[in-house]
């Protein structure tokens, strides 16, 4: 088997820039998604080695779903300065590896891959990955194409990907027309949440077949959402054509071959030189022995259960400031969910808790228990990325929980909201 992998160039650089903390180098150059691409590299993809790599990249100004719906993706905010920031460092050293970075104009990079899994799924000796956090190429998971999520280390065939939907793959294009997608703006039906979409979609199949059947007598949906409905037919249909990938993007002088991964490449002298430059030692130290806690020196405590929680309260009671970061799912902050959190009190005292790693894990009441005490302290907290960590905080807080520390949820869920008001 040929193992190929496909990478969603703006998905994922979003993902390594709000993976880790934004740090800089001596001459102050943002270098935190620089450094994350970078380790992906030289820890990741040599390890994995693929046979082929690919980056696509959305196409720059607008595309022919802004001409069907000219507020397609209006809600999305603009790319953080510090991010945009390091895209030409990392075009920079991806070149210099050796790869080169696919842009069709008037093309997103989803159409892109839809285009050359359409062609290469084909042979059957080849065996896709589609690197990407985007819903609408779960669409294309079948015996030989596959989401990566690198995040999780987890890898979303046709069963995985329809476990994660409810839906078959070959629906998800029909399911996203239904449901709002809040990236991209793709307005979907008014009242119609995921369950409905589901029940519709695997009765039905298709938005084409929900509307032949929609004046059956049995149709599925009571009288007052079935107006509802009926009304939003032409959003139905408009919803479809936003979310429905173009597979016929022509790839003029495009050769698989022209894209072999080659891991002795990935630290050349060029490569090497420009990892100095950023200060990215641990990348290309011949000794390779920066790549765990002990070997940074950094005490580093793991945060597994409850009684650990209980002793790291003790601890916080004798400082005045932290420093905080959480790690999610996504960056959606409806779908995302809570992976850790990290404290950093000193260097002595840097703490790990664990909410979803498969090893031994803090429970979700025990957390938010944690977290409500944490904010009825009398300390400052320095946050990576406020605006986003706070609302995730506030969602995970919101979900049902009734233990003795949060009597009063719905007083402090209004409190935690005045707070983050105050703090943005």
């Amino acid at each position: 088997m040929k193992k190929i992998y496909l990478i969603d160039w703006n998905s994922f650089i979003y993902r390594m820039f709000f993976a880790l903390p934004e740090f800089s180098t001596k001459d102050w150059t943002i270098v935190n998604a620089l450094f994350g691409m970078a380790k992906f590299f030289v820890w990741q993809l040599t390890k994995e080695n693929p046979d082929y790599l690919v980056f696509i990249k959305d196409a720059r100004w607008e595309n022919f779903r802004h001409k069907i719906y000219a507020d397609y993706k209006a809600t999305r905010e603009r790319m953080p300065d510090n991010l945009r920031s390091q895209i030409s460092l990392i075009e920079e050293m991806i070149s210099k590896m050796g790869f080169e970075i696919i842009e069709i104009p008037g093309f997103e990079a989803d159409d892109v891959i839809w285009t050359l899994v359409t062609s290469l799924w084909i042979d059957k000796n080849n065996d896709v990955y589609i690197l990407s956090w985007d819903k609408d190429l779960y669409s294309l998971c079948q015996n030989n194409v596959k989401i990566y999520d690198t995040m999780k280390a987890k890898i979303y065939d046709y069963e995985l990907a329809k476990t994660k939907f409810d839906v078959n793959p070959e629906h998800i294009i029909d399911y996203l027309a239904i449901v709002w997608d809040s990236s991209d703006n793709i307005p979907g039906i008014s009242w119609f949440g995921p369950k409905k979409a589901v029940d519709l979609i695997n009765k039905y199949g298709t938005v084409e077949e929900i509307f032949n059947h929609i004046n059956d007598e049995d149709f599925i949906l009571s009288w007052k959402t079935l107006e509802k409905l009926k009304e939003s037919r032409e959003i139905a249909f408009l919803s479809k054509r936003l979310a429905t990938i173009d597979k016929n993007v022509e790839l003029n002088n495009f050769y698989l071959e022209n894209f072999k991964f080659n891991k002795e490449n990935i630290l050349n002298e060029d490569v090497k030189e420009l990892f100095k430059k950023y200060e990215f030692n641990s990348l290309y130290s011949e000794k390779k022995n920066l790549q765990t806690w002990n070997d940074l020196n950094l005490k580093v405590q793991i945060i597994k259960n409850n009684d650990y929680l209980e002793k790291l309260k003790e601890i916080l009671k004798n400082y005045k400031k932290i420093f905080f970061d959480t790690e999610t799912t996504s960056l959606n902050i409806i779908e995302a969910e809570l992976v850790w959190i990290s404290i950093y009190l000193d260097d002595e005292n840097i703490f790990y808790i664990n909410h979803m790693h498969n090893w031994e894990k803090v429970k979700t009441e025990d957390l938010k228990n944690f977290i409500n005490y944490l904010f009825s302290l009398d300390i400052e907290i320095i946050w990576h990325n406020l605006k986003y960590d706070l609302e995730i905080i506030e969602n995970f807080l919101s979900w049902n929980y009734s233990t003795e520390a949060s009597k009063n949820s719905q007083d402090k869920k209004e409190d935690f909201h005045w707070q983050m008001t105050l703090w943005l």
